[in-house]
């Protein structure tokens, strides 16, 4: 058995509104080939960023429906994990996988593989947790642009107090509903299902800087532990 560990990176990191954060992406390689060095596989599954959200928003405006925005939005996750995967290994990807078997398949042969989302009406964040499960990696790590997971929205009341541990049963009261077409919330029910039955480490994390993303691959204790 080896060790494997995957890495939910939100496109939001990655993104200034419209603009690719060239800088950031650059730092973020070097980041990871660092953290990679301690595992025989990592896989990174990253999100549409707010450019997915315009165009499930600009979906809406022509009448299609959550599952057509859902499929727009999973493209253009992928456009962002091809161009990390050529950031980091310098050519491009045969395929962003389409599958958590696909994922699986090429982790031996490129030991850190980017990929996007995979079917409609599923996070970005589940496919993180779905991998995990499948690779039997010791650890998840889920880069976000909030330093950890807090007891009521932080960006909407400023008394918003940081959670260090936090168990899944507090986490499922915090994010019951479903998942629509370009919302973004930190968890969904079907994630945390799955983090439940594995008892996969998982730790959310601020994704800036992008010595954090390693730092907590590493193991360290930073932003906030989900006690499984």
């Amino acid at each position: 058995m080896g060790r494997y560990a995957v890495l939910k990176l939100g496109g939001h990191v990655l993104f200034k509104g419209l603009e690719l954060d060239v800088e950031y992406v650059k730092n973020l390689m070097s980041e990871l080939r660092l953290a990679a060095k301690a595992y025989d596989g990592l896989v990174v599954v990253v999100g549409g960023g707010e450019l997915a959200r315009r165009y499930v928003a600009w979906g809406r405006q022509l009448s299609l429906n959550d599952s057509s925005l859902d499929v727009v939005g999973i493209r253009v996750a992928r456009v962002n994990a091809s161009l990390l995967w050529a950031a980091y290994h310098g050519v491009a990807p045969p395929e962003v996988p389409s599958s958590i078997s696909e994922a699986v398949t090429l982790v031996p042969s490129w030991k850190v593989v980017f990929m996007g989302g995979l079917q409609p009406a599923q996070s970005t964040t589940t496919v993180a947790a779905l991998v995990a499960e499948a690779l039997g990696a010791e650890r998840l790590v889920i880069a976000t642009d909030v330093d950890g997971v807090y007891d009521s929205d932080p960006k909407l009341n400023p008394r918003a107090r940081k959670l260090d541990t936090v168990t899944v049963a507090k986490l499922e009261e915090m994010f019951r509903g479903g998942v629509r077409a370009g919302g973004y919330r930190l968890f969904d029910p079907l994630t945390l299902a799955i983090i439940k039955r594995s008892c996969i480490a998982t730790q959310v994390v601020c994704g800036r800087p992008p010595s954090n993303v390693r730092r907590a691959l590493a193991g360290e204790r930073i932003g906030t532990l989900v006690v499984a």
